[in-house]
């Protein structure tokens, strides 16, 4: 199709293109084959202590390690022309890998932008690079010697991920109280490691000795923000630049940063000195000791400054602040998420070298284009929507997510905010907004949002919705009822984003063996319990299911249709 509607608009021509989701795609298969030579332990360079790990830890430990050199690499870099960028700065694939995770929160991506001063030349290149990569290609060249050197200059390591472990030993960061530098190894035998669960280090100062944990860098990182000079421009607090609904609002975050610093728990009650930086520096000291640099009375604290506000605000900054990184997204979490969706991709098949090469197949890529111009197009509709895009439109939708810039622009223009994509939802809260996706897209389209053989909503809850939204006018698109049988699977829920609630289904029915999801559900699992916890449950046996599931979105998950019977069952249980 040369044109979309979008809402009330018509677009000039496909706001993403077929060969922008193969090159991504080409980008997913680099990605996935990395993850298995880590896992699989399939390169020498890999440290012996590594080695050792079970394949999950040794994943995290890679990310990690990924994440250190992404810092390193924004903190040194220039603007370039395209060409000079793709030849020389270009970064390795490991670091691509978390920069492709965090363009993926567009929402978080853009605010960080706009507020770190370490992502200064990263935003420049948001709008006259990013669009422009053929990211497939790009990463799976062969790297220039002058890239290679670029790179060594620039970070001052070596451009291969492999290679680089061996000196990538010591995490370095400030003591939150003495703002000594200390150097932490990212892994030691007694696992607390930085990049390991029970991560603890002391300060080596001998008048400090502070047990220095991810907690009270979390609490030192919030303290930072907090009390940053204004300087002649605004600087707001992670978290509080967009609203619910995807709207940018400068007021409302400098409302909120105004609010902490004038609240009770946060405000300068002890003024000794009258230089500026001194000043900072004695009220980051007050504000440590008064919640005694811990995390939970700092959360305590913030909810408390924080009482009149919405509580999704509360979350959206409470979430910001709870990791020690610099950004506002645990980028661990978000890289780990988008290895579930990417295995899922792989299964379906999509990823492997030639997979749309006939004429037949690239229908699919192309239907998938369809669908997702009508998920922009439901999204505009409906304003109060939470949109939950099927694995093929989530596909598309990180395809327009990686343009950064683009992808702001038409977001804002077409659907008329910024359409989010969060990286991590409550799983009672995905399966309400699954639900009335389904229902407003059967309304407006007239066609199954899902072919998967998934059950869809209630049907007399359905019939109900439709009343209500008879006031919206339908749009006529060409999307048929009948998909390629390579398509029809990719139209299941994509979930990677899912947090799932370990009481009631996270360790029931989603660990059914016979499923076809049971990967995916392992990672969701894995990612929504502490690594202390999984231990303690993995001694338990003969694990119950359990006795209520709410929401149709757990058979979504399970991939499997249920059965008349099975689906009345079920029914009975929710309207106990």
């Amino acid at each position: 199709m040369d044109s979309f509607i979008i809402g009330s608009q018509r677009t000039p021509g496909p706001l993403v293109s077929v060969a922008q989701v193969k090159g991504h795609l080409r980008l997913l298969r680099v990605f996935h084959n990395l993850r298995i030579i880590v896992e699989e332990c399939k390169d020498r360079r890999i440290p012996a202590f590594a080695a050792q790990m079970d394949r999950d830890s040794r994943w995290v430990w890679f990310i990690t390690l990924a994440i250190d050199r992404f810092e390193r690499w924004v903190k040194s870099l220039q603007f370039a022309p395209l060409e000079k960028f793709i030849n020389k700065h270009f970064p390795p694939i490991d670091v691509w890998m978390v920069w492709h995770a965090y363009l993926l929160n567009p929402c978080c991506y853009e605010e960080d932008c706009e507020r770190l001063p370490i992502l200064q030349q990263l935003r420049v290149l948001n709008v006259f690079v990013v669009a422009s990569i053929d990211v497939g290609k790009s990463a799976k060249n062969r790297p220039s010697e002058s890239r290679i050197a670029t790179w060594h200059k620039q970070t001052g390591s070596y451009f291969d991920p492999f290679d680089a472990m061996a000196e990538l030993t010591h995490k370095q960061m400030e003591c939150p109280r003495c703002r000594t530098r200390v150097f932490v190894p990212f892994a030691n035998d007694n696992g607390t490691g930085y990049s390991e669960q029970r991560f603890s280090a002391l300060c080596p100062l001998p008048g400090c000795r502070l047990k220095i944990t991810k907690g009270n860098l979390a609490v030192a990182k919030f303290v930072r923000d907090l009390t940053a000079p204004e300087d002649g421009s605004d600087h707001y607090m992670a978290g509080s630049l967009f609203c619910r609904n995807g709207k940018r609002d400068t007021r409302r975050a400098k409302a909120i940063k105004d609010q902490l610093i004038h609240s009770s728990q946060f405000c300068r009650k002890d003024f000794r000195s009258s230089n500026p930086r001194i000043a900072r520096v004695d009220w980051e000291k007050e504000i440590k000791e008064r919640i005694g640099y811990s995390w939970p009375l700092l959360k305590d604290a913030i909810a408390i400054a924080l009482s009149d506000q919405h509580e999704p605000t509360r979350i959206n900054i409470l979430s910001a602040y709870e990791h020690d990184s610099p950004f506002s997204i645990d980028l661990l979490s978000a890289v780990q998420r988008q290895g579930i969706f990417i295995r899922r991709i792989d299964v379906l098949g999509w990823i492997k070298p030639g997979a749309f090469k006939d004429n037949d197949k690239l229908q699919i890529l192309e239907h998938s284009l369809l669908r997702y111009h009508c998920f922009l197009d439901l999204a505009a509709a409906f304003p109060n929507l939470m949109p939950v895009p099927t694995l093929d439109i989530d596909l598309v939708w990180h395809s327009h997510q990686l343009m950064s810039g683009k992808y702001g622009v038409d977001s804002e223009s077409y659907v008329g905010r910024r359409l989010d994509h969060p990286l991590a939802i409550e799983e009672g809260v995905l399966s309400t907004a699954l639900d009335n996706t389904c229902r407003a897209w059967q309304s407006r389209f007239q066609v199954p949002y899902m072919h998967c053989g998934c059950p869809a909503p209630d049907e007399t809850v359905f019939k109900k919705f439709i009343r209500f939204l008879r006031h919206y006018t339908r749009t006529p698109t060409r999307l048929q009822a009948s998909l390629h049988p390579d398509h029809i699977p990719a139209t299941h829920p994509s979930i990677h984003n899912a947090v799932l609630d370990p009481e009631l289904r996270g360790l029931g029915a989603f660990r059914k063996p016979a499923h076809t999801q049971q990967d995916e559900m392992s990672d969701l699992v894995r990612l929504s319990h502490p690594l202390v916890v999984r231990k303690k449950r993995s001694n338990k046996s003969n694990l119950e299911p359990p006795s209520r599931l709410e929401g149709f979105v757990s058979e979504k998950m399970i991939g499997q249709p249920l059965n008349s019977q099975s689906r009345t069952t079920l029914r009975q249980d929710w309207d106990v």
